[in-house]
């Protein structure tokens, strides 16, 4: 359940306009032809919270449906893609 949120860039309290309109930026970011998996990681995501209901049904049955926590953990790694940024000499050197 916390993967799609994270897929989709969203608090868990998001609601349905934010949630719809992250998953239309990331589906311009990553379209099918550029990168496949991740927009279809971004499509199962968006299907699973694009509603009230569906949010329910994914909290009551999503422990359920994950039976083996070490796949569930590795989705939940590979939900966030990593963001690089540059450090500079002075944080480097503060610790």
């Amino acid at each position: 359940m916390l993967t799609y949120y994270l897929i989709l860039d969203v608090p868990t309290d998001a609601s349905d306009e934010e949630i719809r309109d992250s998953y239309l930026k990331w589906v311009k970011k990553y379209t099918p032809e550029k990168d496949p998996v991740r927009f279809r990681k971004i499509t199962e995501a968006y299907e699973a919270l694009k509603d009230e209901r569906s949010r329910v049904r994914q909290k009551m049955f999503g422990a359920m449906m994950a039976q083996d926590y070490e796949k569930a953990l590795l989705a939940l790694a590979d939900a966030r893609e990593p963001r690089r940024r540059r450090v500079g000499l002075k944080e480097l050197l503060e610790t």
